[in-house]
């Protein structure tokens, strides 16, 4: 019995976001990375990612990711005109709370540790002395 070759059905969000374009330079490799859009489509206008890889969701995300190797002697500035924002800023700010916290845990394992071996020393030099 024969049914075809079947339907696929592809739910997608009211929502639609643009891709954000970067380039990624790696030695002698070079890629075109496109994020954070929701249509599964979402880069089919551009000339870089078209017949080339599929767009790609992580699971319980909503939004797809792609990215396209570039051949050799492509220097991806196609990618980069593209791009809404090219700049990646790391916005993680030290909180000094945490780094409190972090050095007391530290502290406190110490003389935990330091606990342990003076216990196992005093063991020792009373099974010797015995």
């Amino acid at each position: 019995m024969f049914f075809g070759s079947g339907t696929r059905l592809t739910i997608e969000p009211k929502l639609e976001v643009e891709p954000d374009y970067y380039k990624l330079v790696g030695g002698e490799t070079t890629a075109c990375l496109a994020t954070g859009f929701t249509r599964q489509n979402g880069t089919s206008n551009h000339t870089l990612f078209k017949d080339k890889t599929a767009a790609v969701r992580i699971e319980n995300d909503k939004v797809y990711n792609q990215v396209v190797v570039l051949p050799t002697g492509n220097n991806g500035d196609e990618c980069e005109t593209e791009s809404k924002d090219s700049s990646c800023e790391d916005s993680i700010k030290p909180d000094p709370k945490v780094n409190f916290v972090s050095v007391t845990v530290l502290c406190l394992r110490l003389l935990f540790i330091k606990t342990v071996v003076f216990n196992v020393l005093m063991t020792f030099r009373l099974w010797i002395s015995q």
